[in-house]
């Protein structure tokens, strides 16, 4: 009899063992979603200014000795022309390295948006994080980031008449799909962990922008 107690007793401890474990895993999974959506959007968010960086090289930080800010004009005492020269190469090297990171990044997220960008719903995308006019010019740096009733007012200026929660869900379902494409099976494992929250849990992470997210 008090070995059957014990059995049914571990039985219920390995039980609520389990169901620890999978709470557990549910909120690692969620957590890990949350992450990876957020940082598709801040790519998102800085798409346009990866775009400026990568495509204007001698604006990145190749200048000469002379005018750059990070290493000293003057070479250490009792150095030569030779170690000048040195300092100057490193520099240069160090932009490269940097250059190409940057460039790297955007390529990735470049080749995800162009999976996407003749989409009818792809308007959102460039109005909410590219900050660009539903025409698709850009508008000032000044300019506070569209709200999603003031992108639903200016599409209905054109003709095309959606509401604020159609244009959050087209908005929802193609970062998720950018998700999946950006991180692959983790991404869509998130995803599926994370849609009982959607509608909620997205909105605010476009405005925590972070440029250079690793």
């Amino acid at each position: 009899m008090g070995k059957r107690q014990s059995d049914k007793e571990l039985l219920r401890y390995r039980e609520a063992a389990k169901d620890g474990a999978r709470e557990v895993l549910n909120l690692q999974r969620q957590q890990r979603n949350l992450n990876l959506y957020r940082t598709t959007e801040r790519l998102l968010r800085n798409y346009k200014t990866y775009q400026k960086l990568v495509n204007d090289l001698d604006g990145y930080g190749f200048e000469p000795i002379e005018k750059s800010h990070d290493i000293s004009v003057a070479p250490p005492p009792g150095s030569g022309v030779s170690d000048r020269v040195n300092l100057y190469d490193e520099h240069i090297a160090a932009r490269r390295a940097s250059y190409e990171r940057t460039k790297a990044r955007f390529d990735e997220i470049d080749a995800v948006v162009k999976q996407f960008q003749d989409k009818e719903e792809f308007i959102v995308i460039r109005m909410y994080y590219f900050n660009e006019t539903a025409h698709g010019q850009d508008r000032s740096e000044e300019a506070k980031p569209y709200t999603f009733e003031e992108i639903s007012a200016e599409l209905a200026a054109l003709g095309i008449n959606r509401s604020e929660r159609s244009l959050r869900t087209w908005r929802t379902k193609l970062v998720q799909d950018m998700t999946v494409l950006l991180f692959g099976v983790e991404g869509a494992v998130s995803i599926e962990a994370r849609e009982p929250k959607q509608g909620r849990a997205e909105e605010g992470a476009a405005d925590d922008q972070l440029c250079g997210a690793e």
